[in-house]
């Protein structure tokens, strides 16, 4: 399947120097935003026929002065057998990347239709989540069909606060525009998706807001290189070891083996990292070796990083030896050890997002099921996922390296605001990009009112609910979040 909900949150700053855009994803002249006219039709989920309307929405972003600068657009998904439409739950859901359209969750996860698994076209998803709540899928502006306008190539809205500002003015269009803003909302963000989640919820407080959803959430957008950053992705390491091959895991399950690892991560190897260059060289090796039998390097390697071994670094050292390197985005997928390609970050390279030496994913599937199917009258191609984006993000309008905004904080004050929000946040052990104790030390660290925060790990990678592993997840975990 496709791992195209890229995660890495500060990939851009790997990049060398920027690259053009493809002629998919340069500028279109501006023109009327495109609405379709809702299309029935009928899922059968547990049993039961849902009748829905499928219809596609494209609003136009303009600037202080008026201008057009960019669209974003969106998939919704509305039950028609409703009595009672404003009690009806509304989930509004996107990917990451930044340069990710919300394709993974719509077709890979949530939606009534899902491409098959040759992905040469789609089919129904009995798993869907449209028995529960309507559902809207919105691609950020360079990915999808949304696009932008005017200097080619460019967007005032590839940046942390505008990126969210775009994803919240469409919430505010679309609930207007289906006379739904009495109706409870929920949003779902994945990786990415969770910075732009947390940073949308500083301005949310006019929304009937019921639940947010984070899945793998980044929720620091710096680069962390801190000794509690290296403490934190000690136990999906383990994990992917045991996953590999490289560890044995001596009867304990995939918990247990975290479990293990996080509490070495945050007592012994934490106090050695603490002393820096004042651990005494016996004590280093000492612990290089107790690492060692844990993450599955030999205990020398681990020496010479000094104790730090770098998640990038160790997807590509773990089975060196067989030529293999590990997947960032899911530890369980392996690839030949790739050719290096000059002004391309590693983690580009990652067997788990198979964007192979390109930097733009485009689907064709997606494309003709939005033009056929719901008669979108557009003749670009869909961008499933664009580097080219990620590698021109602004990161740092409304931040600074040192200063990095705490994106939880906006989460704490919007539940103050309304004492019935609930949050889940859903992370996977084969994670490397996002390590699961990364956000629950984040969470248990951010003085959130955890009696309506729900924990979430599975046994998965970064794309906790895609796919038919993923999907099977989904529904026990989400429809009751839904629903209660």
């Amino acid at each position: 399947m496709f791992r195209f909900a890229l995660s890495a949150p500060r990939l851009s700053v790997l990049a060398l120097a920027f690259m053009p855009l493809p002629v998919a994803a340069r500028t279109a002249p501006p023109v009327a935003a495109v609405q379709t006219a809702p299309v029935a039709r009928t899922i059968t989920i547990g049993g039961v026929a849902i009748p829905y309307d499928a219809s596609f929405a494209e609003y136009v972003l303009k600037d202080a002065t008026g201008a057009p600068r960019a669209t974003i657009s969106g998939t919704s998904y509305v039950r028609r057998d409703v009595q009672d439409a404003a009690a009806r739950p509304v989930l509004f859901a996107f990917n990451g990347g930044p340069g990710a359209s919300s394709s993974p969750l719509h077709f890979d996860a949530m939606g009534p239709r899902v491409l098959t698994s040759a992905r040469t076209g789609v089919e129904d998803n009995p798993q869907s989540l449209l028995d529960a709540a309507d559902l809207v899928f919105v691609d950020p502006v360079g990915t999808g069909f949304s696009r932008t306008l005017g200097d080619a190539g460019k967007s005032p809205y590839w940046t942390v606060p505008d990126d969210a500002d775009a994803m919240l003015r469409y919430i505010r269009q679309w609930l207007k525009a289906h006379g739904r803003a009495a109706s409870p909302v929920y949003i779902a963000g994945e990786s990415y998706g969770g910075t732009r989640l947390a940073m949308l919820a500083k301005d949310a407080g006019d929304l009937n807001l019921a639940g947010l959803i984070f899945v793998s959430p980044s929720l620091d957008p710096g680069e962390d290189k801190s000794d509690l950053a290296f403490a934190l992705a000690l136990p999906s390491m383990a994990v992917a070891a045991v996953q590999n091959g490289r560890v044995d895991a001596a009867g304990r399950s995939v918990p247990q083996i975290f479990e293990e690892a996080r509490a070495f991560a945050l007592s012994d190897y934490l106090v050695a990292l603490a002393q820096g260059s004042a651990l005494p060289p016996a004590d280093k090796a000492r612990m290089a070796q107790r690492m060692s039998a844990i993450i599955g390097l030999p205990a020398g390697t681990i020496a010479r990083t000094d104790l730090r071994v770098d998640t990038e670094d160790y997807r590509k050292a773990l089975r060196q030896s067989e030529g293999l390197v590990v997947g960032r985005l899911d530890t369980r997928v392996t690839a030949p050890v790739p050719k290096e390609e000059p002004n391309r970050p590693s983690a580009a390279n990652d067997p788990a997002l198979g964007l192979g030496k390109s930097n733009v994913i485009l689907s064709k599937p997606i494309a003709a099921y939005l033009r056929d199917e719901l008669h979108v009258p557009v003749d670009r191609d869909y961008v499933s996922l664009s580097l080219d984006v990620n590698f021109q993000w602004d990161w740092t309008k409304g931040a600074s390296f040192i200063e990095r905004p705490d994106l939880l904080a906006n989460v704490r004050a919007l539940m103050e605001q309304k004492p019935a929000l609930r949050v889940m946040m859903i992370t996977g052990y084969y994670d490397l990009t996002i390590p699961v104790m990364a956000v629950r030390y984040r969470v248990e660290h951010a003085q959130l009112p955890m009696d309506r925060v729900e924990l979430a790990e599975r046994e998965s990678g970064h794309s906790v609910l895609g796919g038919a592993e993923g999907r099977a997840t989904m529904r026990p975990l989400l429809i009751p979040f839904l629903t209660k």
